[in-house]
Order: C-alpha cells, then structure tokens, then sequence
C-alpha cells in the first residue's frame, strides 16, 4: 500500500516548525512520507554581481591591466542560492525526522501569493494531509492579517492538522 504524503509548509519563522513535534506524536513514520515545503517570495531580477577585488590578479609583463568586471547573476541562480541555504538550514530537522524513520524530501516553493504556492504543490503532488502551525487571529487582527493556515484549512477538501504554539 502506498504511504501518505504529508506536506508541512515552512518559512522563515520558528513558528512555521513547530508543527513538527506533533507530526512525529501523531503521525506514523510507517505509513507516512513527510514533504518540507519551504516557501518563499521568487527572486526579484537579474543583477550583477559584484567583482571579487580580492583576487589579487596581477598582470604579467607586457599585458594590460584588467580590472574584475560585474558579471550577470540570473534568477535560476538566484533560486539554486536559496535552495541551497534552505537545505543547509534545515538539515538538523531533516537529520531528525530520517532518524525518527520519516522519507523526508525538502521542496522550495518559489511564489507571490504563500497561499496559491502552497495549493498549487497541494494539487501538483497529490498530498493527503497538511500540517501546519498557526498563531489563529481572532477579532480585528484577523480582519487585518491574512491567516494562511486557516486560509489553506479553508481551501482545500484534505484534512488539516493545525499546531498552536506552545504558551511561553
């Protein structure tokens, strides 16, 4: 039989992780593949980058002097920069839940809207359950603040395991 996939969208915030413990209380490892969906906003343009003047480049005698010139930097390699910085952050929650014998894949989400992102992967990877954490807005800061979690709850016909943050 096939094991579930369990997306977990994360962020930047330690809000977004603490969702995890709870996964591994009341989600088996035996039946259930965990996908980290970290999502972030696309990289903005194409830049330069800046010449490394460190280099030390001296000219041989009889050449001209070359000075280090900017060099394009494209939105793909932006892209591979932040995936592989996600990755390196996340390796001792990864580490963790491979050990607790969880298939673990770690995806990054590049989107606008964290909303259309995270149910566009919902839909694209035939996910079976997401879990999330959730500050859960009430009163007037829910009418100004977008709560995603209770959005996505909202939106989407799976089952939704929403984790509160522990009380400091």
């Amino acid at each position: 039989m096939p094991k579930n996939k369990v997306l977990i969208p994360l962020n930047q915030s330690e809000l977004s992780q603490q969702v995890l413990p709870h996964v591994e209380k009341f989600i088996p490892a035996s039946d259930n593949d965990l996908i980290l969906f970290y999502v972030t906003n696309p990289p903005s343009n194409v830049g330069l980058g800046e010449p490394d003047l460190s280099a030390g480049y001296l000219p041989l005698p009889g050449e001209e002097n070359i000075t280090p010139a900017l060099h394009p930097i494209y939105a793909t390699q932006q892209q591979d920069s932040i995936r592989a910085h996600v990755e390196a952050e996340l390796i001792p929650v990864t580490h963790r839940l491979k050990e607790a014998g969880y298939e673990v894949t770690l995806i990054v989400g590049f989107g606008k809207d964290p909303i259309e992102t995270i149910l566009h992967e919902i839909s694209e990877k035939k996910i079976n359950l997401v879990a999330m954490s959730t500050l859960a807005r009430v009163g007037v800061t829910r009418f100004f603040f977008r709560n995603i979690a209770d959005t996505i709850a909202r939106e989407t016909s799976l089952p939704v395991l929403l984790a509160y943050p522990a009380k400091q």
